[in-house]
């Protein structure tokens, strides 16, 4: 059970939530994962009031055993989802052992760079 570096998720990715996780906002995403294991990612916040705010994180991700682990450095915690990549540019996540009622599930989008 060794940490991989899968090269399909290696590039500059966008997503959502679409507002199913926390009533009142929606949450979008700009994720870039890099060759080396590391990740930089900008989120941006949309509340219902109509203010907005973002925040920058970074961590490391990796896969075993087709599973996928994101560890974010601001809150030191480590993510585990399923994946399962319905095209070369759109990878599907489903969480796992989220203390969430409602399964989380996302989609990335993979951006076409010049």
């Amino acid at each position: 059970m060794a940490k991989t570096i899968d090269s399909r998720f290696v590039g500059k990715w966008k997503g959502s939530d679409e507002g199913k996780v926390i009533p009142g906002q929606i949450n979008f995403w700009m994720m870039h994962r890099k060759i080396n294991g590391t990740f930089e990612i900008i989120f941006e916040t949309h509340y219902e009031d109509g203010t907005a705010e973002q925040f920058f994180e970074t961590g490391n991700w990796y896969v075993i055993d087709d599973v996928f682990y994101e560890y974010r450095e601001s809150d030191e915690q480590t993510d585990a989802y399923q994946f399962e990549f319905l095209s070369p540019q759109i990878i599907q996540f489903i969480e796992i052992n989220s203390d969430n009622e409602n399964l989380y599930i996302f989609k990335d989008y993979k951006l076409i760079e010049n």
